[in-house]
């Protein structure tokens, strides 16, 4: 009988094995499993738009704890299209930031990309801008006008509806610079506020945390994959790829982890 259950343990053991992971494990619905969440690109690269990590990682986080979310970008062109291996412009190209942003969709129903014009904050529990160079170039004029930076009207109408709303936002990289210039008296974090060098990585865009600071924010210091949460306004930002880095993506992760963790226990409130 002993030897007979051993046989069939190892037997479903083995069926298991083959299945795809989320048979044998789920989401971590927990208390946030009902959160409807709004995702901000601005297009689908680095140098140009959103970069890809940032946003894969928050989808990927937003899912394994258990909540809902629909994307968004502005159905409009973005400043211009960087050749990612040369990092210099791509001549004779235009895009459209929502076409570009739907590289990260699988086009069913609730995963496509929607128009940010249609972003209705009463339908949503928070909202969540990943980084990437297209913050400061396609999502507001940073690029161009530093501290001065206009943003995209649709953009700071979410900004404004989300915080006005007392529902969090989330912030990764470059995109504190948005939330900074219109909205009053913040907490975040962009990592290190020096370039100091290691055999890690370095912080090659500190001109943007000096840059949030005479916006009237109040910047913290943070490491890659920590969080600053401005639990007063309900904002919650991580440094992401403002450290620049070779090898150690799973900092990058833990981060974005974090932030989505974070507005999802204040979405609950």
């Amino acid at each position: 009988m002993l030897a007979s259950r051993a046989i069939l343990c190892k037997q479903t053991l083995a069926v298991l094995g083959q299945q795809p992971a989320a048979f044998a494990h789920h989401a971590n619905q927990g208390r946030w499993g009902n959160a409807n969440v709004a995702v901000v690109f601005s297009g689908c690269g680095w140098l140009d738009g959103t970069d890809v990590h940032e946003g894969a990682y928050t989808m990927y986080h937003l899912s394994r704890n258990g909540a809902r979310f629909q994307m968004f970008a502005p159905n409009q062109q973005q400043t211009h299209v960087m050749d990612h291996m040369k990092k210099q412009p791509a001549s004779g190209e235009n895009r459209n930031m929502m076409v570009e942003s739907s590289r990260f969709c699988h086009n069913e129903e609730m995963m496509q990309m929607h128009d940010l014009s249609k972003l209705d904050v009463n339908a949503f529990d928070a909202v969540i801008f990943p980084g990437g160079h297209g913050v400061i170039k396609n999502l507001s004029s940073f690029v161009k006008d530093g501290k001065d930076c206009k943003l995209h009207q649709d953009v700071e109408r979410v900004l404004k509806d989300f915080h006005r709303s007392r529902k969090p936002i989330g912030l990764s990289s470059t995109a504190p610079v948005l939330a900074c210039r219109v909205l009053p008296s913040l907490e975040v974090t962009m990592g290190y506020e020096h370039d100091d060098k290691s055999l890690w990585g370095k912080w090659p865009h500190t001109n943007m945390v000096q840059a949030v600071k005479s916006m009237g924010a109040r910047h913290t210091v943070r490491e890659p994959y920590e969080v600053h949460v401005d639990e007063k306004n309900k904002v919650v930002s991580t440094p992401s790829f403002m450290w620049e880095t070779e090898l150690h993506y799973h900092y990058i992760f833990d981060g974005i982890g974090n932030m989505v963790k974070h507005v999802m226990r204040m979405s609950s409130k």
